[in-house]
């Protein structure tokens, strides 16, 4: 009796070199959303250049005020020592040459003062110069970035003194956190200028509030482009199904269009709106662990009322008539 050799079962394609397993492509887009926030930080950008314009304005101010009160003294202490002295001399009928010497030297002294508090008067401390803003702001990076590198120091300290696993429990930490952000970006924002310094600096002129930017108008495809984008989806959703996967993220699809130089202007959060124009179905598509906004399969099936088709080395079904004429 013939028997039959048994099917083999077909086996899943490799995963091309390029395209890294999800868990590692999670980890790198979180570590970069973390990186970025914490450069933010660090570089003194969550302060706003009216707080710094503001800050410095005070700091020139109360010195300023601190260098009029000291000249104003030291006038007063001239001048009553001069009144005190001639004074003395209306009394005594004059001045042995000690005391004339103290009387020329306080009213040279009391007009000396009197000369800087004119001149101070007209000072202007709103006056700054653009570069001293940068300063101030350099000097608040600085500072944070040494704050920052403490951190750094302790944990190599620690790995030299006690236990090298340290190193170790900090990078499964940082991993770990880098696991949990995965492709959510830190919104960066700006701090508000505290209300008593904003009282303290009535001379500085409040910063308009910037008008909120408008949504970026999303370009339509339409024609052509429209045809290509969604002959491009289907022979994606059907080379990843010959991988045994069920569909591709919105988010890759993006990534493989601008590395060929189309789609450029367009973001993660714009590109599925262009995708619905084109009628390609979108929907939460979990690929090996990871729920994005992508085409499955089975709905790309539905919308075209056929099976998504592969692309083909030339297709033929495309020649211009006369070539199709002269080929039969």
């Amino acid at each position: 009796m013939a028997t039959t050799a048994p099917t083999p079962k077909p086996t899943a394609s490799p995963r091309p070199q390029s395209q890294l397993p999800p868990t590692q492509t999670r980890i790198i887009a979180g570590a970069r959303h973390l990186t970025t926030a914490i450069g933010h930080w660090a570089g003194g950008h969550t302060i706003s250049a009216e707080e710094l314009t503001r800050r410095i304005v005070k700091a020139r101010t109360d010195a300023h005020g601190r260098t009029l009160a000291e000249h104003a003294r030291l006038a007063q202490q001239a001048h009553n020592r001069a009144t005190k002295l001639r004074r003395r001399a209306e009394q005594n009928g004059g001045l042995v040459p000690a005391d004339q010497t103290a009387l020329a030297a306080a009213e040279h002294t009391g007009a000396r003062h009197d000369a800087a508090l004119a001149a101070l008067a007209d000072f202007d401390v709103t006056a700054l110069d653009p570069g001293q803003v940068l300063h101030r702001r350099h000097l608040i990076a600085a500072a944070r970035y040494g704050l920052l590198s403490l951190p750094a120091f302790g944990m190599l300290a620690a790995a030299w003194l006690w236990d090298g696993s340290v190193v170790l429990v900090v990078a499964v930490a940082a991993a770990a956190a880098a696991l949990i952000r995965g492709d959510h970006p830190i919104h960066l924002t700006v701090r508000p200028v505290p209300a008593d310094l904003i009282a303290a600096t009535p001379l500085v002129p409040a910063a308009e509030p910037a008008a909120p930017a408008p949504e970026p108008a999303v370009e339509t495809p339409s024609g052509e482009w429209r045809e290509q984008l969604l002959r491009y989806v289907e022979y994606a959703v059907s080379h990843a199904r010959q991988n045994a996967t069920n569909g591709v993220h919105a988010r890759d699809l993006l990534g493989r269009l601008q590395a060929e130089g189309r789609f450029l202007d367009y973001t993660t959060e714009t590109f599925p709106a262009v995708l619905r124009s084109a009628g390609v179905p979108l929907k939460v598509v979990k690929i090996k662990g990871d729920g994005q906004l992508g085409v499955h399969y089975d709905h790309l099936t539905k919308a075209l009322g056929r099976l998504p088709r592969l692309a083909r080395a030339k297709d033929y079904t495309e020649r211009p008539e006369q070539e199709q004429a002269s080929g039969e």
